[in-house]
């Protein structure tokens, strides 16, 4: 018994000694990743690491982090999958590690890596703020032809997005995309939705896309429709070099419904916009007017 007594302090100590290397380390290890010395930080916590204790759970963290930073990361995934096993109150932190990572990978050009980084993200926590990540997703899915993709994270960006500037060039870049898509409808909606969002610097796309979604519904039959569309586009101050197609556009359309009057005026339109329109569309614009028994000057 007194043997042990004597050798208690010496345990004691020995331990001290231990969680002060233990500490000092960790704190080395923060510096160093602080400063984005990632190899520092990885060579800061080796001694832990080989040694036979469990290692400590910020450890853990900060190992992922480096590795993250080192671009390994099979590495980082598995310290991370261990740190969660044992305290998954390290989700969020581990999410905005993957995220973060993304967004500097993203912004150089490292298309998979940043890709797969938001990916495992995603998958870890649900709980974290990813509008900025899903804005660059759309960018790099776009940059790559994957446009389906694309529009899917450009619209669950806005789905999110607070920012007004932000949320301004997401639609744009969205748009830009569902018209090389070709489907003038999906187009056209998404413009007047960002319409509605004060984005008015668009109107002259709205108009286009607008005329175009008319212009598709015409030709498939659809009159109320497209009578509709056209209409809505007349409502908003258009561009000088755009009214003379859209108001032939909307005679066209309302002369096959039926309301002559309606036809009628939009041509009158056109005439009005001499110095603009193409002197073929004046021309036709003029015949229009004849066949419905108007003499034009």
């Amino acid at each position: 018994m007194k043997e042990l007594k004597r050798l208690l302090p010496a345990v004691l100590l020995l331990l001290l000694a231990c969680a002060s290397d233990e500490k000092q380390a960790l704190n080395r290890a923060r510096e160093a990743l602080n400063n984005r010395d990632f190899s520092r930080t990885v060579a800061e916590l080796a001694a832990l690491r080989n040694s036979e204790e469990e290692l400590p759970l910020e450890a853990r963290y900060l190992l992922g982090r480096a590795y993250l930073g080192l671009k390994n990361l099979a590495e980082a995934q598995m310290h991370f999958k261990a740190l969660l096993s044992e305290d998954t109150t390290y989700q969020d932190s581990v999410a905005l590690a993957y995220k973060q990572r993304g967004l500097e990978l993203g912004k150089v050009g490292e298309r998979e890596l940043a890709l797969e980084c938001f990916e495992e993200a995603m998958r870890i926590s649900t709980a974290i703020d990813m509008s900025d990540a899903y804005v660059l997703m759309g960018e790099l899915y776009s940059k790559y032809g994957e446009l389906g993709r694309s529009v899917y994270y450009y619209r669950k960006a806005l789905a999110t997005l607070s920012d007004s500037t932000t949320r301004a060039l997401t639609w744009e870049r969205l748009i830009l995309i569902l018209e090389r898509l070709g489907d003038p409808g999906d187009a056209f909606i998404a413009t007047e939705e960002a319409m509605h969002e004060h984005h008015y610097y668009l109107e002259p796309r709205y108009c286009q896309n607008g005329y175009r979604y008319a212009q598709d519904l015409l030709y498939r039959g659809q009159m109320d429709s497209a009578d509709l569309i056209i209409t809505r586009v007349l409502e908003v101050p258009l561009s000088p070099m755009l009214r003379d197609d859209i108001y032939f556009l909307a005679g066209e359309i309302r002369l096959k419904n039926g309301d002559i009057e309606g036809a009628r005026a939009a041509y009158r339109e056109v005439l009005k916009l001499s110095l603009n329109a193409s002197s073929a569309l004046i021309q036709r614009a003029r015949e229009r007017l004849a066949l419905l028994g108007e003499e034009v000057q």
